[in-house]
């Protein structure tokens, strides 16, 4: 309370010396058709010549001097709209567009608006619209959020199947990953061949992969912010999407008109008639399915104030053979509250409830066994915009987030077995962040971005710490003694400040290099000795013998539009270090560890690259291309042999993938066919495997291992192709299809997900490669819209 009193002071005194010569022209577009914000449209002022376009929610803002004007709105198909404004004092106006219909062979449009790529202070960003997702070519043909962001510079995975995603060399957990503003533990399906964001209900997602806006923190590599469509306030509308292995659905429409919304969104998959079918008799034993659900309401309270609920569910299940079963789910609940204060601040406030929960069943002969883990959170959230002028932006907020984590809880199934059920101890935690942020305009060439946060985190007992003798690595048989904690007392805390800077200098009207840093401090940590995310994996907060990651990261890049801002193209540099990272002893098993904390070390990580990209935004043919070289390392170097990895050398991290190709290409034919392509290459990943062996009496082979990550799988590439079929639209009918078919892999590439070895009686250990998908996947959609 106190602070957004301080806050709202600034902005009151800022109000005092407003330019008493200017005035401020405020507002919001959206369709008359459809109800729905229009982003990017294009808001100009012919007789001063000065013009902006709306942000991601239809909004605008520009300050002009006093006097009356003819102000022009107009967006990529749909009808200019010029309207006569007297501005002797600030105005505010909601404008419609109405779409416009061209019957003409081939229509070229040029965007009037000075391209972002140049003129922004993002540094580091790609944002993905819905239409270019389902555009590009997508497994079994579904398009999709995580898949599509992969194709572009910096943004790679593991390998085929694989969930989870790395930007510049970092981990799978250093994503912050936000729907609605709900934090999203696991972004996968079935292990990566779906993203848990559902393609009709998305309506953008934008990725930091540097200058992260003061606002977001807690995660060290990126920031994945995908936000959800809002029901239409004026017309019912659907789709519907029929799959040969999943099925989504979506609906929308007033409750009551132009006053209350809905959306609701699901998928569903199918996919055990294809297993059942396959020729590997493990495969035809194994089924794979998920689930999800999405629901959003909005209440326009009045001009000035909006409430909105979203919320979201999904549940996974996978079973290879007649092993193990695997079960995840996701709940998320979002309640926001839009203020506007004037035309020039408004506020933001969010409630969030989550929960992410996993399962392991285990279904040995001998035994059998489940093991729950849990992540409950809480999260509050508060955001204050305020326009000081033209020249000044400010940005200011709190969030705080509550955690409580259930580790592993084991109940063995089986009678008569020495395996008895375990609970590993919770943890509790809150984390709270503070900011303030400033987008500068020094003059015409020169701009500037500017934040500072500061971030407190404290892990919550009860709990356990155990204490180890001087200079003795942490053992179990090493413990001198145990250290009890009461409910809510204070095990440890850390806290730290959080600077980020962009800089953008403007060197032509058609260039421009940016600058960005940023500091930010991760207390979460995924424990895991697997490459990609599964429900082996392990969340723990920061405590005694954990500390917070803390990352830097620093680039520089060059950015130039040719042809009138129909190509994009950039160059960007970028290095970024990080103490603390945490990985584990060799040889340890990390799963439902007791004394997790001494089978875990932290070290130091460094990675760097180039990123080059190329993107054409207009004309028939359209799509881009990227390359980057990058390299990510680690280094970990204890007091004791145990302590150390590789000889206290660096070694390459999991995802060190230093060479990776990708394009994606797309060409509209006619109004109603177009044509998708995607090529990715990228060098094999690391991995630690058997150099040599050794037989004990002729009989026992003992494998002496490399260092960590000293070998390498083969190199990955795979080509897909689509073709999208629309229905010719009519007048008289209420509804439109279209029909997608694509070939996922369509050379048939055994791309390698990993390599391993088994030990046979008598003989060496023999080498496998494991293909998750080592042949072509043809699919066919249909969607259809009403």
């Amino acid at each position: 309370m106190l602070f957004m009193l301080v806050l709202f002071t600034v902005s009151s005194s800022f109000s005092q010396n407003k330019d008493p010569y200017k005035a401020t022209l405020s507002g919001h577009i959206k369709s008359a058709y459809t109800g729905l914000d229009v982003i990017g449209a294009t808001v100009y002022l012919e007789s001063v010549q000065k013009g902006t376009a709306t942000d991601v929610e239809g909004n605008f803002k520009i300050v002009v001097p006093k006097g009356l004007f003819k102000v022009r709105f107009s967006s990529v198909n749909m009808k200019t709209q010029i309207i006569e404004i007297d501005l002797i004092k600030d105005v505010n106006i909601e404008v419609e567009l109405r779409e416009e219909v061209l019957n003409l062979n081939e229509v070229t449009v040029f965007a009037e608006k000075q391209d972002a790529n140049v003129k922004s202070l993002d540094v580091g960003k790609n944002e993905l619209d819905i239409n270019k997702i389902n555009s590009m070519p997508a497994f079994m043909g579904e398009p999709d959020v995580v898949k599509s962001l992969m194709l572009l510079p910096g943004v790679s995975t593991v390998g085929e199947g694989a969930s989870g995603f790395n930007v510049r060399g970092g981990g799978v957990d250093q994503n912050l990953i936000l729907q609605d503003g709900a934090l999203i533990f696991n972004p996968s399906h079935v292990f990566g061949f779906f993203s848990v964001f559902n393609p009709a209900v998305v309506k953008s997602a934008s990725l930091y992969k540097n200058g992260m806006p003061a606002q977001y923190g807690g995660r060290l590599s990126s920031v994945l912010d995908v936000e959800l469509q809002e029901g239409d306030f004026n017309e019912y509308k659907g789709e519907v999407g029929l799959g040969l292995v999943a099925s989504k659905l979506a609906l929308q429409g007033p409750i009551v008109k132009q006053k209350v919304s809905f959306l609701i969104g699901g998928r569903a998959s199918y996919s055990d008639w294809l297993l059942n079918r396959a020729k590997d008799l493990e495969l035809r034993q194994s089924s794979a399915m998920f689930q999800d659900m999405n629901a959003k309401l909005a209440y326009m309270v009045n001009d000035k104030n909006k409430i909105s609920y979203s919320g979201y569910y999904s549940r996974d299940g996978f079973k290879f053979a007649a092993e193990s079963d695997f079960e995840w789910s996701m709940m998320n609940h979002v309640v926001k509250w839009s203020h506007i204060f004037s035309d020039r601040a408004d506020l933001d406030v969010n409630f969030v409830v989550g929960n992410y929960t996993s399962l392991v069943k285990e279904n040995d002969q001998n035994i059998r066994y489940d093991v729950t883990s849990i992540i409950d959170y809480q999260k509050m959230s508060v955001k204050y915009s305020y326009l000081i002028n033209e020249r000044h932006s400010l940005n200011a907020g709190l969030e705080s987030t509550y955690y409580q984590f259930q580790p592993g809880n084991r109940d063995v199934i089986t009678e008569n077995t020495s395996l008895t059920d375990l609970n590993i101890e919770k943890e509790k935690s809150i984390e709270t962040g503070i900011y303030l942020e400033d987008d500068f305009t020094v003059n015409s060439s020169l701009s500037i971005r500017a934040g500072l946060r500061f971030s407190h985190f404290v892990n919550l007992g009860p709990g356990i710490d155990y204490l180890y003798g001087a200079n003795d690595s942490r053992k179990e048989n090493n413990i001198t003694d145990t250290v009890y904690y009461d409910n809510g007392e204070q095990i440890a805390s850390y806290q730290g400040l959080e600077p980020r800077v962009t800089v953008n200098y403007e060197l032509t009207p058609t260039s421009s290099i940016k600058m960005g840093y940023n500091r930010t401090r991760q207390y979460l940590h995924m424990i895991s000795n697997t490459a990609a995310v599964s429900p082996y994996d392990i969340w723990k907060t920061s405590n005694y013998y954990i500390p917070p990651e803390i990352g830097d990261q620093l680039s520089l890049g060059y950015f130039r539009n040719f042809r009138e801002n129909q190509y994009e193209t950039s160059v960007e540099v970028y290095y970024k270090h990080g103490t603390d990272v945490t990985d584990f002893k060799n040889g340890k098993d990390l799963f439902m560890n007791t004394n997790l904390e001494a089978d875990l070390l932290t070290g130091e990580s460094n990675s760097y690259g180039i990123e080059f990209f190329v993107n054409k935004k207009m004309g028939k043919l359209t799509g881009w291309m990227s390359y980057t070289y990058s390299r990510s390392f680690r280094k970990v170097e204890g007091e004791n042999d145990d302590e150390t990895i590789s000889n206290g050398d660096w070694y390459p991290s999991n995802y060190d993938k230093p060479h990776d190709f990708t394009t994606a290409i797309n060409y509209q034919s006619t109004p109603l066919v177009s044509f998708g392509v995607n090529f990715t290459y990228s060098t094999g990943r690391p991995v630690t495997a058997p150099e040599l062996n050794y037989n004990v009496g002729n009989l026992t082979y003992v494998n002496s291992y490399s260092l960590r990550n000293e070998l390498r799988i083969p190199d990955y590439h795979r080509l897909d192709i689509s073709m999208n079929l629309k229905t010719k639209p009519k007048v008289e009918r209420w509804w439109r299809a279209s029909w997608t078919f694509a070939v996922y892999n369509v050379y048939g590439r055994k791309n390698a997900f990993s390599v391993y070895y088994k030990n046979e009686v008598g003989s060496p250990p023999s080498a496998y490669k494991l293909s998750v998908l080592g042949s072509a996947f043809p699919s066919i959609m249909l969607n259809i819209e009403f």
